[in-house]
């Protein structure tokens, strides 16, 4: 797609960060935009901006690890713009500690939000694509931490390689069927967003309790680690730009940092010796 003009673009976890550079880059190529996220504050700021940039937009606020709310949000979709051209599954959270530790609904929470929902968005919104007939465009937001692993944030390194390895069966399967959509797997490193706060923004069934691991100095040093990546990152809005030139470009994988392919390189070689995991 090298055309963006009138076509639409729906973002999940748009309020801020790597989503709201996504949309707000469409928008300045002449998108309209749907911007949905779970803290309504946020989402309909981006829709403010939007409209004040003179672009067309609408918010939605809503738990898009729930199944039904993506269905909510295609209807959405369809009903303001009549159309869906590009969709990003960018909603995600971040967890840290070993997994022997972390309370299971910490475990359920990243699930669901980072691989679950981002599977549930192809699976709506791509047989709408289907029967529109046209190109159309999904990015899915993984990580370079879906290429390689550390001995730190278990559950974040799980649920991005599965969701590259979604990304690239999907590509593959889109491709057999003919099927005029496109795949793109963004996979940057460290980005400065909000995605080190994200405890603010648990749905309730995921709320932090009493339990014992929320007061602990690895629940603490989590945190400060991964407000130290995050803030040594790069600027969001560089991102915006990275995907909508890898579109333009055809190009499956988009790298944000050149040394998210060199950090990887390691990973696949002893996997291909057979040499065990190291730090």
């Amino acid at each position: 797609m090298k055309d963006f003009k009138d076509k639409v673009i729906v973002v999940t976890g748009g309020g801020r960060g790597i989503g709201r550079a996504i949309a707000i880059e469409g928008v300045k190529r002449g998108m309209k935009a749907v911007i949905n996220d779970i803290d309504g504050d946020a989402a309909r700021s981006v829709e403010k901006e939007i409209k004040e940039m003179g672009g067309q937009a609408v918010s939605m606020e809503a738990d898009i690890s729930i199944y039904e709310n993506i269905e909510a949000l295609l209807d959405l979709t369809l009903k303001t713009f009549g159309q869906v051209d590009i969709l990003c599954n960018n909603a995600g959270c971040s967890v840290s500690g070993p997994v022997w530790e972390i309370p299971k609904k910490d475990i359920d929470w990243i699930t669901e939000v980072n691989m679950l929902s981002h599977l549930y968005g192809m699976r709506v919104f791509i047989p709408q694509m289907i029967k529109q007939g046209t190109p159309c465009e999904i990015i899915n937001t993984e990580s370079t931490a879906g290429l390689m692993t550390s001995g730190n944030a278990t559950m974040y390194h799980a649920t991005k390689f599965a969701g590259v390895a979604a990304s690239e069966s999907v590509y593959m399967a889109l491709q057999n069927h003919g099927l005029p959509i496109t795949m793109h797997c963004l996979v940057p490193a460290y980005v400065k967003t909000t995605i080190h706060l994200c405890d603010q923004h648990r749905p309730e069934r995921f709320a932090i309790d009493d339990d014992p691991y929320y007061t602990s100095d690895e629940f603490k040093a989590g945190a400060i680690r991964a407000e130290r990546g995050v803030m040594s990152g790069i600027e969001d809005d560089y991102v915006g730009e990275c995907v909508f030139t890898a579109i333009e470009d055809g190009k499956f994988y988009i790298f944000t940092h050149p040394e998210s392919q060199v950090v990887a390189v390691p990973r696949v070689q002893r996997l291909a010796s057979g040499v065990n995991p190291k730090l």
